[in-house]
């Protein structure tokens, strides 16, 4: 089955994950694994298929809230939060403190 409609654009699914999984995970060694791999594909269908990931309905200041507020995003993917949720949480305007307020689980009184 075809997510793409193209074969070769379908081969590069994997590797756009990959990519986005490296950048949230702040991993440079894979980024760098990721883009060596999209090398083999024709020149821009990465950027191209990852434009086409992107929601078109949100501003790059909501698209960017889990880069431009780290500290919370990795506090929260650090209490067990899967990386999509703690997205969710820092966009929806959900306060994460970065404090030490007892239980750190989300949810708990780190979440104001």
């Amino acid at each position: 089955m075809s997510l793409t409609g193209d074969p070769g654009m379908d081969q590069l699914i994997p590797i756009a994950m990959q990519l986005v999984g490296a950048v949230r995970r702040f991993d440079p060694a894979g980024v760098a694994e990721a883009i060596e791999a999209a090398r083999a594909m024709p020149d821009g269908a990465l950027t191209v298929l990852l434009a086409a990931m992107v929601p078109w309905d949100k501003a790059p200041t909501e698209l960017l809230a889990w880069w431009t507020r780290r500290a919370d995003y990795q506090k929260l993917v650090g209490a067990g939060v899967d990386p999509a949720t703690a997205m969710t949480l820092i966009e929806g305007g959900a306060q994460w403190s970065t404090g030490s307020y007892g239980n750190d689980a989300p949810g708990g009184p780190g979440v104001r």
